[in-house]
């Protein structure tokens, strides 16, 4: 049974109560920052796992439905209990599921791991050449410059005195802060294998459990919100899983493309480091637009440690790769799934970015293309509502150009009183 309060000396003494409570939990947060940032970064810590699992589950969800399906339809005319077929499915979804994702982790350490070795070595062994023609070209400098001798002999005790003061003050500590971050890699190294162990089980649990987890959430949605608002809790969940699905598995199968041709392409040019670079390119071009260019900095400063003029072939093989996938590959695969303008893409990933760093680049275009529709369509509901056009054409005008948009847009989209009226909001533009 509701009350309602009719007393107006009561109502402004709850909304002078809720006042009051709001700007005291705001200076408690804002004066207790630093305890808050610790215990949600601790807590972040003990959900990492969960959160690994989770993505490792929501990214797998497609070859274990896949598997559940054609298993499952093998067997079920050959099994007399039909649940006994779909446990068999279930169980070889999981198998196929958790072999693919070892088999991909086993076979990225394997590409990257030798290169990057040699990578290391390669510099190390080239690092006493580079000492040495630097010591040459300065001996054959101070040979022509007797200035410059007799500077460095009046001033050679003094820097030899700030060279010692420098290596005490600055080299030592950092020494030894080498060696005890050795030891906290190890122990980071051996609680990164536990949380790893812990999220493949729990991408299991979640891959086997996602139908129960489902019809539990849409219960308690039902149970707590009115039917209408509980449909648009569901249309928001499928418009999000859609989304996020296509362009996110959309981006790993671009990425994948992208990673072999240019790892063919540097193979056929003879350039050096061709697998670790390529790996590199692939896993960045993840990041919508900016991807490529973020791969292809430090590759090109390995390649230019290595030799300067593959570093500049690998350039030019980059920008070629970009306006190839930019233009051919990308919506080819991943077609108009965030129906986002380029514009927008660049903004999405540069506010994603400075947030939520690297996860932000690759999340922000999804999340903001959720936040675009739903802006969009209660714009258009509103001017449908004023019975005004929702056509965006209707709005732009080219008489800067002396140009008729009727002859870009046609006469039907540019007519106020046309189909844009008229239509129902849904099939509208977005």
């Amino acid at each position: 049974m509701k009350v309602k309060i009719t007393n107006k000396y009561i109502k402004q003494g709850i909304m002078l109560f809720l006042v009051g409570l709001a700007l005291i939990c705001a200076w408690f947060v804002i004066h207790n920052s630093d305890s808050l940032r610790a215990g949600i970064a601790a807590i972040n810590d003990i959900l990492n796992p969960f959160y690994v699992g989770i993505i490792l589950a929501y990214l797998l969800c497609p070859i274990y439905n896949w598997v559940v399906r054609r298993v499952y339809h093998n067997l079920e005319n050959r099994v007399r209990k039909k649940t006994r077929a779909y446990k068999i499915a279930r169980f070889t979804a999981t198998l196929v599921s958790v072999s693919t994702l070892i088999a991909a982790v086993a076979g990225f350490l394997v590409l990257i791991i030798p290169d990057l070795i040699d990578s290391i070595l390669g510099i190390i062994y080239q690092l006493p050449d580079t000492v040495n023609r630097l010591n040459n070209w300065f001996v054959e400098n101070i040979q022509e410059n007797p200035e410059l001798v007799s500077l460095l002999q009046g001033n050679l005790e003094n820097l030899t005195d700030k060279f010692l003061e420098w290596f005490q003050g600055q080299v030592r500590p950092a020494v030894d802060m080498v060696l005890s971050g050795v030891s906290v890699g190890v122990i980071s190294t051996v609680n990164l294998v536990f949380d790893g162990f812990v999220a493949l089980i729990i991408c299991v649990y979640v891959l086997n459990s996602k139908e129960m987890f489902q019809a539990q959430a849409k219960k308690a949605i039902l149970a707590l919100c009115t039917p209408q608002r509980a449909e648009d809790i569901f249309e928001l969940g499928y418009l999000t899983n859609r989304t996020f699905g296509g362009f996110i598995n959309g981006k790993i199968i671009d990425s994948i493309i992208i990673g072999i041709i240019c790892f063919v392409a540097m193979s056929l040019l003879g350039l050096p480091l061709a697998t670790l670079i390529s790996v590199i390119v692939g896993i960045t071009n993840v990041i919508p637009f900016f991807g490529p260019f973020i791969g292809a900095i430090p590759s090109a400063i390995l390649l230019l440690i290595v030799d300067p003029v593959a570093a500049l072939k690998f350039i030019i093989l980059v920008l070629v790769l970009q306006q190839v996938d930019g233009n051919i590959i990308g919506p080819k695969i991943l077609g108009d799934t965030t129906g986002l303008a380029s514009f927008w893409v660049m903004f999405a990933i540069i506010v994603g970015g400075g947030l939520f760093g690297f996860a932000g680049m690759i999340l922000g275009v999804p999340c903001f293309a959720i936040f675009y529709i739903y802006m969009t369509r209660f714009i258009n509901n509103r001017l449908a509502a004023k019975g005004r056009p929702t056509d965006t054409a209707v709005y732009e005008t080219f008489d800067k150009y002396k140009i008729k948009k009727e002859d870009i847009f046609g006469k039907e989209r540019c007519n106020p009183d046309g189909a844009g009226a008229g239509e129902p909001v849904e099939n509208r533009e977005h």
